[in-house]
């Protein structure tokens, strides 16, 4: 006999047969020139397991509801718990068969079931705290490329920065403004 029970504590009792358990390891290999293959990197996948047996019932009905159960865990990707000859928390239902050998049974069904081991990880956010400094705000200045004609009144009136402004920033003098660099206007 064994157990697969949900967090709920929802629970199938199974008589289970078999009790089979798998590890594999995905091995690449690559070509050489000359020889075999070599083998650089190996990657083991999750533990799996398999059970043959049967589920009992009082009636028909009843071996078709422990089954349904069975079958809405697979569908919605249920960790269980397993608790037969081998022990065993989180796993979740990646294959699941039922047989009708030999004409089936009037109060059970024989079935194929795998499980395969889920690890998960816990993740952590840790949200950002302010340091309590001012972060910069963008600058709102704004730059033209000097054409001839340009002058400082000329951008006081069109921008509105006083024109002792414009000096300090830009730095020419009023009649020697460069054709062609950027200046800044506002």
């Amino acid at each position: 006999m064994a157990k697969l029970t949900d967090a709920k504590g929802k629970t199938v009792v199974l008589s289970v047969e078999t009790e089979n358990e798998q590890l594999e390891n995905t091995v690449s290999t690559h070509p050489v020139e000359n020889g075999s293959p070599i083998t650089d990197h190996a990657q083991m996948e999750s533990k799996s397991f398999e059970f043959t047996g049967k589920i009992f019932g009082k009636n028909q009905s009843e071996v078709d509801d422990k089954y349904m159960q069975l079958l809405t865990w697979f569908h919605e990707s249920t960790l269980l718990q397993f608790r037969g000859a081998i022990r065993h928390n989180k796993m979740l239902i990646s294959h699941l068969e039922k047989t009708y050998d030999e004409g089936g049974y009037k109060n059970a069904v024989k079935f194929n079931i795998s499980l395969t081991a889920v690890y998960t990880v816990n993740v952590y956010w840790k949200k950002a705290k302010n340091s309590g400094k001012k972060q910069a705000k963008p600058s709102g200045a704004v730059y033209v490329t000097v054409r001839p004609g340009n002058t400082y009144w000329g951008w006081w009136v069109k921008y509105g920065t006083p024109i002792q402004t414009l000096r300090n920033w830009n730095h020419w003098p009023d009649r020697r403004i460069p054709i062609g660099v950027r200046a800044r206007v506002k």
